[in-house]
């Protein structure tokens, strides 16, 4: 009988090695993100037939909701042991781990999942876009004269771009300066470089990318105005060298490269981990009435006024909702009255969810974070 639980230190190695049959990723990555990254409080393992065959992965970091600093939790490395696939632990797993983040007072979790939509039936829906660049560029002649190699003596300039970058838009990672060295890390301990652009002596902006034999990769592309975007692009298609392309951006971004592709998808996906806390945080002063419903997360359900306070007995909800839906007007994705017009959330007082949709409007949604 399988046995799923919070894991130990102990179990490490055992985690490592499944992770690595999953994923095939190198011995250097693996020594960097299991000593690092790992955290065993954060992460949910299954044991059966005596041997560690699933895991599911997260690390705190803080995501900026509508401007607001929110205390989340980045969920990775979802792995099974091919032989033991289909028998779904991994729901169970999820369940376990976000209710243990909820207890420890995390309020969202963001992850990118291989299948965008593997996610819904756990109400965990798209809470960010993000565009690709895609193809094979045909090599610029020069590389622009503003674009370096990058230096990590540079890290605070590196660091000033990516926090004005981030003000942009809803969903990112409030990253700390540690947690910004940690990425840098994370780039570096699996072969990944990275080039800079600056004029007048600024860091503009920046790419990280993974520059190999069948092609490159940009998995970060930071810029203070879309002529630095642009410039960062070329510079990265001259490095490529002919050879395929993959490049990361938001989806407002305007660059472009001749003989490649550009398409913007959902992404990202989140789970809503403590309605409580978010409440309080984003919507301090608002007094609405939410009936929230969370297939999850037990003690998401329930009346709660929108300021996360637990409403009365008996008051009537102005909206009813699940958790994943509430979460995507919460961070700015959808508007009440999309999701009503979905069929994602009953209404019933029109003057309340007009209101609420007029003073917290859409926002630009996006994450550079994925594992």
């Amino acid at each position: 009988m399988a046995v799923q639980r919070i894991c130990t230190m102990e179990d490490k190695p055992y985690l490592r090695a499944l992770w690595q049959s999953c994923f095939g990723d190198s011995d250097s990555f693996l020594d960097y993100y299991f000593e690092k990254r790992f955290i065993p409080e954060y992460t949910v393992c299954t044991i059966e037939d005596d041997e560690l065959v699933n895991a599911m992965y997260s690390y705190p970091v803080n995501m900026c909701i509508r401007n607001y600093i929110v205390p989340s939790a980045m969920l990775a490395g979802f792995s099974t042991d091919k032989r033991y696939r289909g028998r779904g632990y991994m729901s169970t797993a999820f369940k376990i781990l976000l209710t243990k983040l909820s207890d420890d007072g995390i309020a969202v979790a963001p992850h990118t999942p291989v299948k965008h939509e593997s996610y819904f039936p756990l109400e965990n829906y798209t809470a960010t876009d993000t565009s690709f660049i895609s193809g094979t560029a045909d090599k610029p002649k020069i590389m622009p004269a503003s674009v370096n190699f990058g230096r990590m003596s540079d890290i605070g300039k590196l660091y000033a771009a990516y926090t004005l970058f981030a003000s942009k838009y809803s969903g990112i990672l409030a990253r700390s300066m540690a947690d910004f060295r940690l990425k840098f890390a994370d780039l570096i301990s699996d072969g990944g470089e990275f080039i800079i652009c600056e004029k007048n002596n600024e860091v503009k902006g920046y790419a990280l990318y993974f520059n190999g034999v069948n092609g490159l990769t940009a998995i970060e592309l930071i810029y203070d105005d879309e002529e630095t975007a642009q410039s960062l692009t070329t510079a990265l298609a001259f490095i490529a060298d002919n050879k395929p392309i993959k490049i990361k951006l938001p989806p407002d971004c305007g660059a472009m490269l001749e003989g490649c592709d550009k398409e913007t998808i959902r992404h990202g996906v989140a789970a809503l981990v403590n309605v409580r806390r978010l409440m309080k945080i984003v919507f301090a002063e608002e007094t609405a009435v939410i009936k929230l419903s969370d297939s999850v997360i037990d003690n998401n359900n329930g009346v709660f006024h929108l300021n996360g306070e637990t409403a009365e007995d008996n008051t009537e909800a102005d909206i009813e909702i699940n958790a994943g839906h509430f979460l995507q007007f919460a961070e700015g994705y959808k508007s009440l009255a999309e999701l009503e017009s979905e069929g994602n959330a009953i209404v019933n007082n029109k003057a309340v969810a007009e209101n609420l949709d007029k003073r917290y409007p859409k926002m630009k949604c996006y994450i550079c974070d994925e594992y």
